[in-house]
């Protein structure tokens, strides 16, 4: 378990509403080694990281560390939240998915003291440092990754500090942090667990939903989960009256499911650069614009993050689903690199 009284650490942080993955990570990767591996439940993992030059890597409650595997000599990148409280060790939580390349890598062949590299900490579901009032926190499955943090720091910084957490798990076995989350009822008095265990009481509605989070009017509000829950669960306190921009979310998106791609080549603009690029049967966007040498920014490559958006200025894409855009993203002509392909011939703002 993590300290309960982590050293604070005091950063600059983003105003506005939290938009998952929406911060740039840092260029330049870090190499970190693997300290220990914790089991947590049957499908997930914690590992508990080191930076391999003795640098610290300062980040903020609720951030994300996108990790760098190489697997059978590819690449492959995925962002995992923070499951640590700030200054405390780098611990980064994964669930292990039966069909899942990189998850599977860390199932079955990732090591304490292998190397690999990081890129950020990244993500804006932070804590607010002008907010001192309540907090009002709803976490389902493994959105309480990045909850555990923010709850961590925020009690280590205040403990008084009146804070609720509504998690939702199919059963005790399923549920993430269990025992941490009942050190830290029994250490802060402030602090109340509501556990709502589906298999015995059914997944919560609207109606429940708003009797469980009930948020004084001054409250923060914190949301991670399905997005589909996380839309109830907004709704039900915007019926309620509470005020919809206090409401951050944290979105995890599952990997995306490729499309079949077009069998001929075409050119793709890039504006900016003004470099145009022929794709190749099989690529992506990305792929094409790596291999024809162009700084392209991308993190995960799964459509998980949007680090890698763009604007479709001319011609058509078909993008891989489920992905990280919203719907105003898309209204507008965005898509992400890594996800798409040009269907016709292309150009992008980029």
């Amino acid at each position: 378990m993590s300290g309960l009284q982590p050293r604070r650490i005091v950063l600059p942080r983003p105003s506005g509403p939290a938009r998952r993955w929406r911060l740039h990570a840092p260029a330049a990767p870090r190499e970190v080694f693997v300290q220990a591996i914790r089991r947590e439940t049957d499908d997930a993992v914690t590992l508990l990281l080191e930076p391999a030059d003795g640098r610290a890597i300062a980040f903020r409650a609720g951030q994300y560390l996108t990790h760098c595997f190489v697997i059978d000599g590819v690449e492959a990148r995925r962002a995992y939240s923070l499951s640590s409280a700030e200054g405390d060790t780098l611990a980064c939580t994964i669930k292990l998915l039966r069909e899942g390349w990189v998850s599977q890598h860390v199932a079955t062949r990732l090591r304490p003291g292998d190397r690999y590299r990081v890129l950020g900490p990244a993500g804006d579901f932070t804590l607010d440092p002008a907010h001192r009032g309540p907090l009002v926190l709803l976490a389902a499955g493994s959105g309480i990754t990045p909850v555990i943090s923010l709850i961590e720091t925020a009690l280590a910084q205040d403990a008084a500090r009146s804070i609720r957490l509504v998690s939702i798990n199919r059963d005790v076995a399923q549920t993430l942090f269990r025992a941490r989350l009942q050190r830290l009822q029994r250490h802060y008095t402030a602090f109340e667990w509501i556990e709502v265990l589906t298999r015995d009481s059914g997944r919560p509605d609207a109606a429940r939903l708003q009797g469980l989070l009930r948020p004084a009017a001054d409250a923060g509000v914190y949301l991670c989960g399905p997005q589909a829950l996380m839309d109830v669960a907004a709704r039900a306190l915007a019926d309620a009256g509470f005020d919809a921009g206090r409401i951050r979310r944290e979105r995890f998106n599952a990997a995306a499911q490729p499309q079949p791609r077009p069998r001929d080549p075409l050119e793709i603009v890039f504006r900016r650069s003004g470099r145009v690029v022929t794709q190749q049967p099989g690529e992506s966007i990305l792929d094409a614009g790596l291999r024809a040498g162009l700084r392209l920014d991308f993190s995960c490559t799964v459509g998980g993050c949007g680090h890698c958006k763009l604007r479709v200025v001319e011609g058509q894409v078909r993008l891989d689903e489920p992905n990280c855009l919203s719907p105003e993203e898309r209204a507008q002509g965005y898509t992400l690199a890594c996800s798409a392909c040009a269907t016709t011939a292309l150009a992008v703002d980029a």
